[in-house]
């Protein structure tokens, strides 16, 4: 119990040091854009210049440091921000310590969101219920509304000025093969008879089964088209990229702002419609707790 309770303490450490950490980035990534004046485009709200433009810039440092979920936000999503703005060499390298703050506060925190331990409950089915250790954690700092998946959620960086950014949306899953003992691994954090049962299955499975498919539902993808109006440093011409907060280009003496499509500005083109490709994986689910499905031999 010693141990557990010292292991607990430093980690409690870590978290509050690493947040500490990337609030001040964000902080000072948000002061150098306040204070400067930098093209600034939003969703529905497209500036120029003076305080229209101004307005554009808070609301896009607003978007940097959301990382607190609001009254009526849904748990393990965030809020998306479709934007660019153009600003100086040392405003860039302020993104980039965000960036790199973030990196260094989700390497402290991913491998405790798997991490699950029980908690007494009030008035529900079971005394007590299994939450991320990790939720425990930001609890006990009093940060039990940070949004971790908008805290890890880079700011995206171009590495030259765009000529066009053109945004697209599209409803996507994510399917992640996983072994079998991964997947016990993870029943083992539920205690109900629907998991046992799960648990049952596996020990039931052929032996030549040694994968199965872990389903997440389906979400909103936001990405963006870039054409950039000279190669960047790679070579690149043109690239796609996520976006769900505001993109940064560095600007020159010359740099002219890009023309940006927002999801609703860009023409439908009516295609003729692509059988989807077979799926390899069974149409039922194989479990019941989790949204896991079998592949089709």
């Amino acid at each position: 119990m010693y141990n557990y309770l010292m292991e607990l303490a430093a980690h409690r450490q870590e978290i509050a040091q690493g947040l500490s950490a990337l609030e001040s980035a964000i902080e000072r990534l948000g002061s150098a854009l306040s204070h400067g004046s930098f093209p600034a485009q939003l969703e529905n709200s497209t500036t120029e210049r003076g305080a229209a433009q101004r307005g554009a810039t808070r609301k896009i440092c607003e978007a940097y440091s959301t990382i607190d979920y609001r009254v009526d936000d849904d748990v393990n999503e965030s809020i998306v921000y479709l934007g660019v703005v153009g600003v100086n060499t040392d405003t860039i390298k302020k993104a980039e310590a965000v960036n790199t703050a973030k990196a260094k506060f989700k390497d402290l925190c991913a491998p405790l969101q798997g991490v699950r331990v029980r908690i007494p409950v009030k008035g529900g089915k079971s005394a007590t219920k299994a939450i991320p250790l990790i939720r425990v954690l930001l609890r006990n700092i009093q940060r039990s509304d940070l949004n971790l998946l908008a805290a890890y959620r880079k700011i995206p960086i171009l590495d030259a000025p765009p000529a066009t950014v053109t945004y697209t949306r599209a409803n996507t899953r994510s399917v992640y093969r996983k072994t079998v003992e991964e997947i016990a691994e993870m029943l083992n954090n539920f205690n109900s008879p629907a998991a046992a049962a799960d648990r049952e299955r596996l020990l039931n499975l052929e032996r030549h089964v040694t994968h199965l498919a872990l389903v997440k539902a389906r979400y909103q993808n936001t990405r963006a088209n870039i054409l950039y109006t000279r190669l960047d440093p790679r070579g690149r011409g043109r690239i796609q990229i996520s976006a769900e907060l505001p993109l940064i280009y560095p600007t020159g003496r010359r740099t002219v702002p890009p023309k940006v499509y927002f999801p609703d500005d860009v023409p439908v083109i009516a295609r003729p419609k692509r059988r989807p490709p077979p799926s390899q994986l069974q149409a039922e689910p194989f479990l019941r707790s989790l949204p896991v499905y079998r592949y089709i031999q």
